[in-house]
């Protein structure tokens, strides 16, 4: 009877149980703000418009309904022409708010080769890549702000950018680097990223 309640107690703990795979290390100099780094943190950092704002943190849930949460997606949209889009889509707060999802999203739409595949994607390491509007555009969306969604223009760092096909159709990898943003009314600045990418966070339309 024993060891049935501890099994029970097993069970109940595992189902109820959740795991963070984000990692926050503060940045001594740039308050508010995580450090740069390329460990698979999984966390985006910046400040937009002077305040702190990071990526949501990855969490899974236990079973049985096993769901991961993720900071960031990447997704490739087809154009039928001479050029694909790269999206990256990250999911964040301000350090002022709750670590709600949905609070802001902030992407990034760049211009690919057109029929390029993810693997391609490692070519864009060590490359710094000025965002002028003619090859892609940053977006920000924030409905308590601006409930429209408003571009601007910047540049984007890859310090690492490794990808490789782990099925038939699928891919993961890792991305890290630097970005920063000008939308007129207001910058981002000392953005910041490190992330793994799962098979689930990658896709195309």
């Amino acid at each position: 009877m024993k060891t049935l309640l501890l099994v029970l107690i097993a069970v109940l703990a595992l189902l109820g149980c959740e795991t963070d795979f984000t990692n926050y290390y503060a940045d001594g100099e740039d308050k508010g703000i995580a450090i740069f780094s390329d460990k698979f943190n999984n966390i985006s950092s910046c400040l937009i418009a002077g305040k702190p704002w990071r990526t949501v943190s990855r969490k899974s849930s236990g079973f049985p309904n096993l769901h991961t949460g993720y900071e960031v997606n990447i997704m490739r949209q087809k154009s039928g022409i001479a050029k694909d889009t790269l999206i990256i889509e990250w999911y964040g707060y301000f350090e002022n708010r709750n670590n709600n999802y949905g609070q802001l999203y902030l992407n990034l739409h760049l211009a690919l080769p057109a029929n390029s595949t993810f693997k391609d994607l490692s070519a864009l390491q060590g490359k710094r890549i000025n965002i002028d509007s003619t090859n892609g555009f940053f977006m920000l969306t924030d409905p308590d702000i601006n409930p429209t969604k408003i571009k601007g223009t910047g540049s984007i760092y890859f310090h690492t950018s490794q990808f490789e096909s782990v099925a038939t159709r699928g891919y993961n990898g890792n991305i890290s680097g630097l970005f920063e943003a000008d939308f007129t009314s207001f910058k981002i600045a000392r953005g910041r990223f490190d992330h793994f990418i799962t098979e689930e966070q990658m896709r195309e339309f």
